[in-house]
């Protein structure tokens, strides 16, 4: 080792460097060139004994300013026992923060903004409206010296608060499925936060989706709160007595299935006297059905209570239910409307006061006929009253000369609507008024008339 000390010594003295440098900066290589090897040991002990100094004299400290800060918020406790609440949400003024923290100089460069943290502390707050609310920082490895911004000017209202209901909405239902939202829990939310913010939420909303599910399930989602015009709010500064909402929901599969129209099964009773049932509907004519597979498919119509139609003398509509219930899960109608036509018996019988009308006779034609009679079918009470009043039949003669004929009279159907009318043919006799014999009388007056002449 000397040897080469040496060595590297008279190669010192013999480069260009040192002839040519003045003779102050040759005396000062010579003097660190003589016993090198304990001075480079003195120089690695001296910087050793500086590192330990530095590392365990905290008196000598750097700054050093962390950026892009983001703070939290503290005191929120404190700040609802003073009935106060953020009208705002800071998160937004709560970043880009800047810190110098002073910090020994063995901890320098572990100062980070992994160690650094910023809080707005709330706990200070006192009164609503517009306040400058003081940042605090802390640091693991020194003293924070500077804090960029300082405070944040935020606004304070009185703190409120009110239960509001829970909406389910499903969306993605398979079709032939039945989905119901069996319970939610909890069903009624606890929001408490700025006045103004709580007395704006009407709602909350749960929207679960149940595409692909065939089954019952039990889900937990988070939720949305609603203002009147079902705009969101934000939930940041708010709070709430839960963060999700547990949904039950019944899955069964489900079809329409016709409601019976047999009259055995939709009514009971007999009418009045002289009337009867003419027509029995019911609305709606199918209704969903939500059951286990097994029973849906054992099943070809529902039936009804049936509706009593006891001693009834006029058309009505009745309310009804459908039975078997329990065994479903669920139906789109419990209730159906049975419309139940009542009408008069129809009766068959003749009506012997028939006045015949003739058309297209010639003037000088009288016409006569025999009696006859019409068949009338109809309610009982109307043919009665058709009876007293008579009916009115058209016998046709244009084109006939004086005669007997036997003719087939037509009846005016928009006369006698609702009725069935059937009449006999007519003997009509024609009777031509032409030519008649001079009345004696006249002969008389004529030759009175001669005589009186003849006087003058």
């Amino acid at each position: 080792m000397k040897n080469k000390l040496v060595e590297l010594r008279e190669r010192l003295f013999a480069s260009r460097f040192y002839k040519k440098s003045p003779r102050p900066v040759r005396w000062i290589i010579g003097s660190l060139s003589n016993n090198l090897g304990y001075k480079l040991l003195s120089l690695l002990l001296a910087i050793l004994l500086w590192n330990y100094v530095i590392a365990t004299n905290t008196s000598i400290t750097r700054n050093k300013t962390i950026f892009n800060l983001n703070g939290t918020v503290s005191g929120l406790s404190t700040l609802a026992d003073n009935r106060l609440a953020l009208a705002e949400s800071p998160e937004e003024k709560l970043s880009g923060i800047s810190v110098t923290v002073e910090a020994p100089q063995a901890d320098y460069s572990r100062v980070s903004a992994d160690n650094v943290q910023v809080a707005l502390d709330l706990s200070s707050v006192r009164a609503t409206g517009t306040q400058e609310v003081p940042l605090r920082a802390t640091s693991s490895y020194g003293r924070v010296r500077g804090i960029s911004p300082e405070t944040l000017t935020l606004s304070f209202e009185s703190l409120d608060s009110r239960n509001v209901a829970v909406n389910t909405i499903l969306v993605g239902e398979t079709d032939g499925y039945w989905y119901n939202v069996s319970r939610t829990n909890p069903s009624i939310l606890t929001i408490s936060g700025a006045a103004s913010v709580v007395q704006s939420i009407t709602s909350a909303r749960v929207v679960v989706d149940v595409t692909g599910m065939t089954s019952s399930t039990i889900t937990a989602r988070p939720y949305v709160l609603l203002d009147a015009a079902g705009h969101d709010i934000p939930q940041d500064m708010l709070n709430c007595s839960t963060s999700s909402i547990s949904v039950s929901i019944d899955i069964y599969p489900c079809r329409d299935i016709p409601v019976s129209t047999d009259p055995q099964n939709v009514i009971t009773g007999i009418p009045a006297p002289g009337y009867e049932v003419q027509n029995v509907t019911i609305q709606p004519q199918s209704i969903q059905v939500a059951a286990d597979q097994e029973l849906l498919d054992s099943l070809e119509q529902l039936v009804i209570e049936p509706v009593s139609v006891q001693n009834a003398a006029q058309s009505f509509s009745a309310k009804s239910t459908v039975t078997q219930l329990s065994d479903f899960k669920n139906v789109s109608s419990e209730q159906v409307y049975v419309n139940v036509t009542i009408v008069e018996e129809s009766v068959t019988e003749y009506v012997d006061n028939v006045k015949v009308m003739f058309t297209g006779k010639a003037d000088n034609l009288v016409a006569s006929y025999d009696q006859l009679s019409v068949e009338v079918t109809g309610p009982r009470s109307a043919v009665e009253r058709l009876r007293e009043e008579g009916v009115v039949v058209t016998v046709d003669v244009t084109g006939l000369k004086e005669g007997y004929y036997i003719l087939s009279p037509s009846i005016d159907a928009s006369a006698y609507e609702g009725f069935e009318i059937m009449s006999e043919a007519a003997s009509v006799t024609l009777t031509d008024i032409s030519y008649t014999e001079p009345d004696e009388n006249e002969g008389e007056e004529a030759a009175d008339d001669e005589s009186a002449t003849d006087l003058e």
